[in-house]
């Protein structure tokens, strides 16, 4: 598995490199990855058949927004871990964490910044599902330059710098050779988006997000039924904005996309999207913002906005969004 032991020396710079951000954001990531870890396996010698509020099989989630928001003690750790380690090293940078800015609407500026999500598919790692990721994005000038999404159980790192390709790093556990700790494990791979162009070849991420609002779920299920009845090859909700984002970029998916607004208070923000929009943006992909009145649209992906929406080329992206408009459309003649 990766350790900061594996990873070169980063020291205080007068002016950073982009080189240098991303090697503070791998060390963050892989930190707040031993903690995931290791929290994770410990819950696994003593699993419950239920999980609720007073967990205490090792994971112990409390409720944030609603009862399908959750938030653990490793969350919180984590990004406290994440922070400090960014802190030591740039600390005039501006941070913006999941769990320091809560549910309050954040402002970018055009100040260097940190963008992270600690554990990134929380509901998953309470309930043991290993699907979840570290997202650390480093953004100046209000755009995304440096972005890395951590899968601490796979060992899987996915990154990114912009202008520059995107790109996995499957360390030494990830391994099926005989020599696991052979340094060429960790060579880091280019990798790039698929190159379906139809719903029926794709194979797409959706997520219902936390409402259960009567209103929004028809609309869910409306996107639902137009993606099948359009013979899209399946659908998948895999619970993680930051690993459905590397999956696409990286082929393992074709397309992946979560509607909502502020005004609903539904969708991810900033520290889901930021890193896997340049992930998918550098592996050839495209992201659309789906906040837009009139789809289809060419808008690319708004860090401000609550909507994720990326995939492998124009042609499916055009499709997909297309259904998302017919789908609106059959829930307003419903209502």
């Amino acid at each position: 598995r990766q350790t900061l032991s594996n990873m070169p020396a980063t020291t205080e710079k007068a002016v950073e490199s982009l080189d240098d951000i991303l090697n503070v954001a791998k060390e963050a990531a892989i930190l707040a990855g031993s903690h995931i870890r290791k929290a994770y396996e410990t819950s696994y010698n003593d699993i419950t058949t239920e999980i609720n509020n007073d967990n205490d099989d090792g994971i112990n989630a409390t409720i944030k927004s609603s009862s399908t928001d959750l938030v653990t003690e490793t969350d919180k750790l984590c990004e406290k871990v994440i922070i400090q380690h960014i802190q030591s090293i740039y600390s005039s940078h501006e941070i913006i964490g999941e769990e320091s800015s809560g549910s309050n609407q954040y402002i970018l500026t055009d100040k260097p910044t940190w963008v992270l999500d600690p554990i990134d598919g929380t509901t998953n790692f309470v309930h043991k599902l290993s699907l979840s990721c570290v997202i650390v994005a480093f953004v100046l000038n209000k755009e995304v330059c440096v972005g890395v999404v951590y899968d601490p159980i796979s060992d899987e790192m996915f990154w990114a710098i912009k202008g520059r390709g995107a790109f996995l790093q499957r360390f030494a556990s990830s391994s099926s050779g005989d020599d696991a700790t052979s340094t060429t494990n960790n060579l880091p791979i280019p990798i790039h988006v698929s190159s379906t162009k139809s719903i029926s070849k794709a194979l797409i991420a959706t997520d219902p997000g936390y409402s259960r609002d009567v209103t929004e779920v028809t609309e869910y299920l409306a996107v639902q039924r137009e993606l099948l009845l359009r013979n899209v090859r399946n659908i998948r909700t895999i619970g993680s904005t930051g690993l459905n984002m590397a999956y696409v970029s990286c082929g393992r998916l074709d397309a992946s996309f979560e509607e909502g607004s502020w005004e609903t208070n539904r969708g991810p923000k900033i520290w889901d999207i930021a890193a896997g929009s340049l992930l998918v943006s550098e592996a050839g992909g495209v992201t659309r913002d789906l906040n837009q009145s009139a789809l289809p649209t060419d808008v690319p992906l708004d860090l401000l906005q609550r909507s994720n929406f990326c995939a492998a080329t124009t042609g499916l992206a055009e499709e997909i969004m297309d259904c998302i408009k017919s789908g609106r459309l059959s829930k307003n003649t419903q209502d």
